[in-house]
C-alpha cells in the first residue's frame, strides 16, 4: 500500500468518528474501519439519550458515503438492519428477543454453554436422557 493510500485510510477513519461524535452516537458501542473504498461498520449504533430514527440512521450513512474515497459502507450492526440499493436504504431496527434463556427452555435463544464437570461414558450419558425422558413423560402435568 503506498503512503498516500495509508494517509487516506486513515483520513476517512477520522472522519468517519467525526461524524458519528457529531450524531451524538456512542463511539464505545461501533467500531469501523475503512479497507479499499469501503467503510465497515460493526457492534451498536447507540446514543446516550434517546434511540435513533431511520431517518437520523440515514443521514448518517449518506455522510459516511459521500466521503472522498468511500464507495462503498458494509453493515454489521446488532441493533440495525441496513441494506442500500442505488439512492435508496432500507433501514430496520432489530428486535430483541422477548424469550429469557432458561435450562428448562430448549432450543430458546440466547448462551446455551453447558459446562461439563466430570467425564463420562457416552452410553452413560444416553442412559440417563432416556431415563429423564421417560420420567417426563410419566409425570402429571
Amino acid at each position: 500500500m503506498a503512503q498516500g493510500d495509508q494517509v487516506s485510510r486513515y483520513e476517512v477513519n477520522r472522519k468517519v468518528r467525526m461524524i458519528f461524535a457529531r450524531h451524538d452516537a456512542d463511539l464505545t458501542k461501533i467500531d469501523y474501519s475503512f479497507m479499499g473504498s469501503s467503510v465497515y461498520l460493526y457492534g451498536d449504533l447507540v446514543r446516550p439519550d434517546r434511540d435513533y430514527s431511520a431517518q437520523e440512521i440515514e443521514l448518517i450513512a449518506r455522510e459516511i458515503s459521500a466521503l472522498p474515497h468511500v464507495r462503498d459502507i458494509q453493515f454489521e450492526l446488532n441493533n440495525w438492519v441496513i441494506l442500500s440499493s442505488g439512492e435508496s436504504w432500507q433501514i430496520n431496527k432489530t428486535k430483541k428477543s422477548a424469550v429469557t434463556p432458561t435450562t428448562r427452555q430448549p432450543g430458546a435463544l440466547g448462551d446455551s454453554t453447558i459446562v461439563i464437570d466430570k467425564a463420562e461414558k457416552l452410553t452413560d450419558v444416553l442412559d440417563d436422557i432416556e431415563l429423564n425422558l421417560n420420567k417426563d413423560k410419566e409425570e402429571p402435568k
